[in-house]
């Protein structure tokens, strides 16, 4: 009976150590959230570089020219500032141009703040009838995206003068053909392809 007894002493204390390492799985109740971020959109800037510019002239020949200059700053008025801008005084010329600001001052050189399709009146006038040219004659620092529509009113057109010239006729006994409400600039980014708003 001794060895059977001595046997049976050493099983137990083993399968009493297995059982005591056993740990029962802990369950999950909580939900598992995955965080998401959000998609990564770089959008281009529809800027000027400071100090950019562009004349716009009209002309009847090569030799009967005006031209109105506008400049871009950041910081411009956008109104008549006598330190920064040039007012417009009709000369002798046989045709003129200007620009015509915020507060409705025509200007022969205005600095003014870039603002994508902000409208810039212009002001056109011809001492007899005939047909007149539009064009850009000088840029400075405008990239190759910005466009420089021109909206005639009165025909209810428009152009970009960047691509192309806008010859127009003008009519003494019509106030429609001339003056500062025909002719509008709307400067702006574009593929070269669309239009404006002529209203």
């Amino acid at each position: 009976m001794k060895p059977f007894i001595l046997l049976l002493i050493a099983v137990v204390p083993f399968v009493a150590c297995k059982k005591a390492a056993k740990v029962s799985p802990q369950k999950i109740t909580s939900p598992i959230t995955v965080p998401t971020s959000n998609p990564i959109t770089t959008e281009i800037p529809d800027t000027l570089a400071t100090n950019a510019g562009v004349k716009i002239q009209i002309a009847k020949d090569s030799v009967n020219t005006d031209e109105t200059m506008l400049l871009f700053y950041k910081s411009a008025n956008p109104g008549y500032d006598p330190m920064e801008d040039a007012r417009y005084f009709a000369g002798g010329g046989k045709v003129s141009i200007a620009s015509i600001c915020d507060d409705g001052t025509e200007m022969a050189i205005s600095r003014l703040p870039y603002t994508p399709g902000k409208i810039i009146p212009l002001f056109v006038a011809a001492k007899t009838d005939g047909q007149y040219l539009l064009k850009i004659s000088y840029e400075k620092s405008f990239p190759a995206d910005k466009r420089v529509w021109l909206r005639d009113t009165y025909l209810k057109d428009s152009i970009d003068l960047r691509t192309g010239n806008y010859p127009f006729d003008l009519t003494k006994a019509d106030t429609n053909t001339f003056g500062s409400s025909r002719f509008k600039l709307v400067i702006k980014t574009g593929n070269g392809q669309q239009s404006i708003n002529l209203h």
